[in-house]
């Protein structure tokens, strides 16, 4: 089994801290990455993306790119912040500006690890903490940074020199694509700020979570990149938690209109198939000495025979893309139960019996990983998945009868609001949501080598379920992504109910 035990280092975790020592290797460049880095309207960009698409991925490599440049960076999580200290302010305004000054501390002190040592030397550059008190005025407070910012650009190389070293970085590979050395050679001597993990500063509060300090974390970023001409920043948000924060909470009601349009960090089914061979060929150069995208080294064979009336024919790749739900995690984490699987039948490489025996449970993964994300949504997600899971495929007007009855069997709830059974507005609201989290997408004619049809993604288009697109909605079939068809199955024929 010693293929697969090489195999498993290459699909280990699918979190970019699990894979530090392979992500500059297997990094692959979503095809909107241009977009997510084009600062030209504001200093600032909001970066939203589902659980597991990469986002971590991409600010570490980010990070590491600028630092490569020669670029002072600072990569920050809650776990940077005294989120406790921010929830016992009074306000949500009282909030940001703890966030605001704490952000200036966290920077401060960030590059001081870094720097330790350095410029020790020199009593009029103190990079070892940024002292910004907490009853400081805002004024004062963007004074003191000014002036820590006027010190430390003129040694950017040697800060970032000492990042790479403390951080232990992997320098063995250059990770500069195009589109970020271009952004970066754009913004030379700017002081990049990167937040990410946003939700992690969420309140537990009475079985609810209080996501007044994310959204104050959000807030004084933006701030900092507006209060700032040397500054960029970019800030990961996953989807769920912006659409908690900004329609079930309503936090910044007050600036949303004035904030720039978040960018959607997505994956296509072509772009995962590039992450999965990435790592492939890694493995097959540990495994048989030669970077090859060959399936044969941990594969039985190239296909596998899809159980169903129709007994379709797929390539191992191609059905790995389809059950990903274009999240490189997924995918990770399916190769994953493919190799335990193998494991446990004793076969030194995978087989389609290992596929058939996972399909099930990994798709009740999914819906389970889906209930946990979209609780605070809505709490009834799981039960509304069960009811509609009848059908692989609906016409809009059969899937918005059943949506609409949703509600008079049981009492559900989205963004804190109860749902008026039987009227459309319900129904609207529920598939929003199922599309939100990819339960559910609208399904296109295409033109491709693969396949003669494609999906609709929020990611793509996150306003296409609205009553403003009515008509539009009535013209596509709707189809429930592909890797919960065992799920549909099992509920068909089975007398339990799960």
């Amino acid at each position: 089994m010693e293929r697969l035990d090489t195999l498993n280092k290459y699909f280990f975790g699918g979190e970019a801290e699990a894979e530090a020592d392979i992500r500059n290797d297997i990094f692959v460049p979503p095809s909107n990455l241009k977009k997510i880095l084009s600062f030209t309207r504001s200093r600032y960009k909001v970066l939203l993306g589902a659980k597991g698409v990469g986002k971590s991925l991409l600010i570490n490599v980010l990070n590491e790119s600028a630092l490569e440049e020669s670029a002072i960076s600072v990569l920050l999580t809650p776990g940077d912040f005294n989120c406790e200290d921010i929830a016992k302010k009074a306000t949500n305004s009282d909030k940001m500006s703890a966030a605001y000054n704490q952000l200036l501390n966290a920077i401060g002190s960030k590059i001081g690890q870094y720097q330790s040592g350095l410029l020790t030397s020199s009593s009029e550059i103190n990079l070892h903490k940024l002292a910004v008190d907490e009853g400081l005025n805002k004024s004062d407070a963007i004074s003191e940074f000014s002036n820590f910012l006027t010190k430390v650009t003129p040694f950017a190389k040697d800060v970032a020199k000492a990042a790479m070293d403390v951080q232990r970085l992997n320098k063995n590979k250059n990770i500069l694509t195009k589109d970020i050395a271009t952004v970066l050679k754009k913004n030379q001597q700017k002081f990049w700020v990167l937040i990410d993990d946003v939700d992690q500063a969420a309140i537990t509060k009475q079985n609810s979570y209080d996501y007044s300090v994310c959204w104050a974390i959000v807030a004084a970023t933006i701030q900092l990149a507006n209060d700032f001409s040397e500054v960029r920043s970019l800030i990961s948000v996953r989807t769920d938690i912006w659409h908690t924060m900004t329609v079930g909470k309503k936090h910044g009601s007050d600036i949303l209109d004035k904030i720039q349009t978040p960018v959607y960090l997505r994956f296509t089914e072509e772009e995962l198939g590039e992450v999965f061979f990435k790592r492939i060929e890694l493995a097959n150069k540990e495994s048989i000495g030669s970077y090859k995208r060959g399936l044969s080294t941990f594969f039985e064979s190239r296909t596998l025979k899809l159980p169903g009336n129709a007994e379709s024919i797929r390539s191992w790749d191609f059905w790995i893309r389809k059950q990903s739900r274009n999240r490189p995690r997924d995918m990770v984490q399916l190769v994953q139960q493919l190799i335990e699987k193998a494991e446990d039948h004793g076969n030194d490489v995978i087989k389609a019996e290992d596929a058939y025996q996972i399909m099930l449970d990994y798709a009740r993964e999914r819906i389970t990983n889906i209930e946990r994300e979209y609780r605070e949504i809505c709490p009834q997600i799981k039960v509304i998945i069960r009811e509609l899971s009848i059908e692989k495929m609906y016409d809009f007007a059969g899937l918005v009868k059943i949506l609409k009855a949703v509600p008079s069997s049981r009492r559900v709830v989205i963004d804190s609001a109860a749902l008026t059974p039987d009227t459309n507005e319900a129904a609207i609201k529920i598939l929003h949501v199922l599309h939100m989290c990819n339960f559910i997408n609208a399904r296109v004619e295409a033109d491709n080598l693969e396949s003669d049809y494609d999906h609709i993604l929020f990611s793509q288009r996150p306003d296409l379920v609205s009553a403003d697109n009515w008509n539009e909605l009535q013209k596509y079939r709707w189809e429930i992504h592909p890797v919960f068809h065992p799920y549909i199955h099992e509920m068909k024929t089975s007398t339990y109910k799960f």
